[in-house]
């Protein structure tokens, strides 16, 4: 097994962005990470403001972050669940939240067959399945919950979803075996990025890699300033860090730095592909609070994620020894998921770091203290199309324009106060979400 690399790396020649020579630099707007959100607002805000100076500041190469190290699932969906949306936010509110992640999905892929991105984008919908009788139980309520609020899901007994693939932890008699989600897909993440960080240089903006921004000042213009002794002077500044937010002084004991996993196999031979079905080559998640989620690649690998979500003491880095459990685990999660018969062999296996809120949503804003900062952050999962659209969202509060009334647009996040409250909350929580997914 490869250990750190994504499979995405694989065959893709990412281009080198230059590293900042100069002690100066002017910018009418400057974006603070060079994933999906950060280069999704610089071409939003050029194709505003066509010749703006737009700035952006990859503190390592593109894909360093979580946008490089995703599973590449494109979904619907925000928050834990949709029943936890409708708890917390009530039934307007919540199928509002949806019904924009909705539009996400399918602004993205507008966005790739507008700028003619190759990333093997395909829309193949998405199947949530049931893995246990409890998570038959969880798929009741959700699609009777979409029935309620008129969004698109349909119910599939246990031999309608045999049509579609063959999954080895299927429960014999739950029903429904799984919910089929008609606007979804897959794609590259990397050739996405790649694509996308094209467009915006062919648009004017620069981009710069090795640029890891140290401080965000508080006036206006709003003085960045960077590893190596470099101040950027922007007009605007936008935040698209992740999990790596508290890293600048922000948002700290509010954002938290989780890590994730991820393994894929060798491409599928003729016989596992016949053996499993998966013609139409769905993203599948399955029902459980601690949930594995994967799809198959243009090649016919399997790539797999999910597993325990783990938050490390301070938000700090993950010793290999850890990383090995991680993946181990995920591996064996694999085997049961498929079965043996397949012989399945993974060639690669890495983790990544996704920004966790302690209420599961984004937060879209403008920082209180500095109103010229805004903030788009805390995907909790379903980033891929959540940070994608939010590029569209913060070019229209640059502009001055109105944005739509969700609660993800926010300057506020819950705090969870002392360090000792974040490390073993977050472990609690887990564990006690493991617990409902046998029992409840």
């Amino acid at each position: 097994m490869i250990v750190g690399q994504p499979v995405w790396r694989d065959g893709v020649a990412c281009p080198e962005y230059p590293h900042l020579d100069r002690s100066r630099v002017r910018a009418d707007v400057a974006i603070v990470g060079g994933g999906f959100a950060g280069l999704s607002a610089a071409h939003h805000v050029l194709l505003r403001r066509p010749g703006a100076r737009v700035v952006v500041l990859e503190a390592e190469r593109l894909g360093a972050g979580a946008s490089g190290h995703t599973t590449g699932m494109l979904g619907p969906g925000v928050g834990q669940s949709l029943p936890g949306l409708i708890r917390r936010h009530g039934f307007a509110r919540a199928r509002a939240l949806y019904a924009a992640s909705l539009d996400a999905v399918a602004a993205v892929a507008a966005l790739v067959e507008r700028e003619r991105i190759a990333c093997e984008l395909e829309m193949t919908g998405q199947l949530v399945v049931a893995r246990s009788r409890v998570g038959a139980a969880r798929l009741r309520t959700l699609a009777h919950l979409l029935e309620r609020l008129r969004l698109p899901g349909e119910a599939l007994d246990r031999d309608a979803l045999a049509r579609l693939v063959h999954l080895e932890s299927t429960p014999a008699g739950a029903a429904p075996a799984a919910i089929r989600l008609p606007i979804a897909g897959t794609l590259h993440p990397l050739r996405l990025l790649t694509g996308l960080a094209e467009r915006v240089t062919q648009q004017g903006g620069l981009i710069f890699q090795g640029a890891r921004v140290l401080a965000i000042g508080h006036g206006a213009p709003v003085r960045l300033q960077l590893e190596g002794g470099t101040l950027v002077i922007a007009d605007d500044v936008v935040v698209a860090t992740a999990g790596y937010t508290p890293g600048l002084g922000l948002f700290r004991g509010r954002i938290l730095p989780v890590h994730l996993q991820v393994v894929a196999t060798e491409p599928l031979d003729s016989g596992a592909r016949d053996a499993l079905g998966w013609k139409g080559r769905e993203g599948i998640l399955d029902s459980r609070r601690v949930f594995d989620y994967f799809r198959l690649t243009a090649d016919d690998r399997i790539v797999f994620g999910g597993g325990r979500p783990r938050y490390y003491w301070n938000g700090g880095r993950e010793s290999p020894a850890a990383r090995a459990r991680a993946l181990a685990a995920l591996e064996r999660e694999l085997a049961v998921t498929f079965g043996t018969d397949l012989g399945l062999r993974v060639t690669h296996g890495w983790t990544g770091v996704i920004g966790y809120v302690a209420d599961a949503l984004p937060a879209i804003q403008r920082l209180r203290d500095r109103p010229r900062v805004l903030h788009a952050l805390g995907w909790c999962g379903h980033g891929v199309a959540l940070s994608l659209a939010s590029g569209a969202w913060l070019a229209d509060m640059l502009c001055g324009l109105p944005h739509a009334d969700l609660p993800w647009f926010r300057k506020d996040l819950p705090l969870l106060p002392g360090e000792v409250t974040r490390w073993a909350g977050f472990q609690a929580g887990v564990g006690f979400m493991g617990l409902l997914d046998r029992f409840a």
